[in-house]
């Protein structure tokens, strides 16, 4: 497989191309999504807030059953469906302007939304093989954050025009970029399954019966633990921002600045921090690493607030940096552990539960960090630094402890199966 001076498969260009085009438009959403409800819809902040929760409780209930689509109909089907899925869900919030119907939209697009993240993961995997598939992915993200610059930029022209046609733009141009990402993706070829250009054998995407992974305890373990050392993005976006305003020194406009600086740090070394992480033990050994960043970072904030305003910003840049390289290791190494865990057949069903423990916690995250960590001062700091610990150090014998469970799983299924039967 022939690949560019970025160690990157020649053929995984247009899915870099597909990764910007549906981060721009998702970039546009995110930034200008509350005032086009508030201004546009004629929502109040609180119904926004409310609907949009309950559309992502939705969406984890929702998450396993479209992995396992994915199973049966191969990524590339499936992949194109959550794309024009989306298309047709923010065409929607157009005709939104109460509440009922925003909270059905919101579901409609939020199920999707959700599912697109372990689909695009298995996507990936067919498309390049184990060995570039996390090269491949941490180009995808440093992508996506340039997507999301892009992406808020707009929004800025958008807001400074603020007429209804403009704000409509946040939701119909998202949708278009959908489409144009859809489009795309049908001409990305998948060349480690063979012929048919979706996902292998018959057997392996003819899945069928009542979700084996959410049976199997110790993997929900292990995405468990995963999940809580997700909580590195609502610390940057929320408990960071909380704990300069309210308990440090620090000046208030030094919040966009480490939020960039966590942004650049993303484009430029992702894909350095990936390497390495081809096999299952490579990512628990990231993972491992990731906490003990998390850890650092959270000793640092918390001296952040005992410190003049000259020290207590060089710590918060110090703190961001550590908590952006926790960030990059547990990304790789979350990929490494969740593709090498997941069984060939089922793999759309155990990417999406491993991404249950991620959702999940970025749901509850900015309640759980505010409440329990700024609110607490240093103590909530400190104690939250040990729990990311104790979640590094469990990380490898639950991960151990899953390995075993699925392989006896497969065993026992494949016992079972009739020697004529296909399905598993």
């Amino acid at each position: 497989m022939q690949v560019d001076r970025w160690g990157l498969p020649r053929q995984s260009r247009l899915l870099i191309v597909v990764a910007l085009v549906d981060s721009t438009g998702t970039g546009l959403f995110l930034s200008g999504s509350v005032v086009f409800f508030t201004r546009s819809a004629g929502l109040s902040t609180i119904e926004v807030g409310l609907g949009l929760t309950i559309a992502g409780l939705c969406a984890l209930v929702g998450l396993t059953p479209l992995g396992m689509l994915a199973d049966r109909i191969g990524p590339r089907p499936a992949a194109v469906l959550m794309h024009l899925w989306r298309a047709v869900g923010f065409v929607g919030y157009a005709f939104v302007h109460d509440f009922a119907t925003f909270v059905v939209v919101a579901i409609f697009v939020a199920l999707p939304t959700r599912a697109v993240v372990p689909i695009g993961q298995m996507f990936v995997d067919r498309h390049v093989g184990s060995e570039f598939r996390i090269r491949v992915q941490a180009m995808i993200r440093s992508v996506y954050h340039i997507g999301f610059t892009l992406g808020a930029l707009l929004t800025t022209v958008v807001i400074a025009i603020d007429t209804r046609a403009a704000f409509l733009t946040i939701v119909l141009g998202n949708a278009v970029t959908f489409l144009i990402a859809a489009f795309l993706l049908m001409k990305v070829p998948l060349i480690t399954e063979g012929t048919d250009d979706t996902a292998g054998p018959i057997r392996e995407r003819t899945v069928a019966g009542w979700p084996r992974s959410l049976r199997q305890g110790r993997y929900l373990a292990v995405a468990g633990l995963n999940g809580i050392l997700m909580l590195n993005g609502p610390l940057l976006t929320v408990a960071i921002p909380l704990w300069i305003i309210m308990d440090t020194d620090g000046p208030r406009w030094l919040i966009g600045p480490l939020i960039m600086v966590n942004t650049i740090m993303i484009i430029l070394l992702q894909v350095r921090f990936s390497r390495g992480m081809t096999t299952v033990d490579g990512g628990v050994r990231a993972i491992r690493r990731a906490s003990i960043y998390l850890a650092a970072s959270c000793v640092v904030f918390a001296f952040a607030g005992q410190l003049d305003t000259f020290w207590a910003s060089v710590l918060l840049f110090a703190g961001v940096v550590l908590l952006t390289c926790a960030e990059l290791l547990q990304s790789a190494g979350g990929w490494a552990v969740s593709y090498g865990l997941a069984p060939r057949d089922r793999q759309g069903e155990y990417l999406a539960v491993f991404g249950l423990g991620a959702a999940a916690m970025l749901m509850v995250g900015p309640v759980l960090v505010t409440i329990g960590v700024v609110e607490q001062g240093v103590p909530g700091w400190l104690v939250l630094g040990v729990c990311f610990l104790v979640a590094g150090a469990a990380f490898r014998p639950a991960v151990a402890a899953a390995a075993a469970q699925i392989k006896a799983a497969q065993i026992k299924a494949e016992q079972q199966r009739p020697a004529d039967d296909p399905v598993n």
